[in-house]
């Protein structure tokens, strides 16, 4: 199915609090026509590319960053979930990255110890979980 779609940039444009105006997709990539297409502004294609439209337009256009190294890593972020986040949801690339994880050692796992944290500290962000569940970040289960 691919999770960066036209529902994912809905949510994320509820959480910046900003309207994401016209929504479509277009050989298999999003497309944003802005509310102000007719003035003859090209529409704005691609995930990463609403994303950041979406971030400026709202309050907090800060976190994308002032200096140019700051944006570069941003958009190097945006990239890195479509190419390699977006499908996470298919079983079948689910099943390889939990495969590859139990072939890695001790000390491989241990450098991965602050995405746990990452992740359980971005959980805590009620209006980012909404109605979901906590998830325990036991850091013991890293290593099992």
């Amino acid at each position: 199915m691919g999770l960066c779609n036209i529902e994912c940039i809905e949510r994320i444009a509820q959480y910046l609090d900003v309207f994401p105006g016209k929504l479509q997709v277009s050989d298999k990539n999003v497309v944003f026509i802005p509310e102000y297409a007719e003035k003859n502004l090209p529409s704005i294609q691609g995930f990463s590319t609403i994303v950041q439209a979406l971030v400026r337009n709202s309050k907090c256009s800060d976190i994308l960053g002032n200096e140019k190294e700051t944006q570069a890593l941003i958009q190097q972020w945006l990239e890195y979930i479509v190419i390699c986040i977006n499908y996470a949801d298919v079983p079948v690339n689910a099943n390889r990255i939990l495969n590859a994880r139990k072939e890695l050692s001790l000390q491989q796992k241990a450098q991965y110890v602050h995405v746990s944290r990452w992740f359980d500290n971005i959980q805590q962000e009620e209006k980012l979980r909404r109605e979901l569940d906590l998830i325990s970040f036991n850091l013991l289960h890293l290593f099992v």
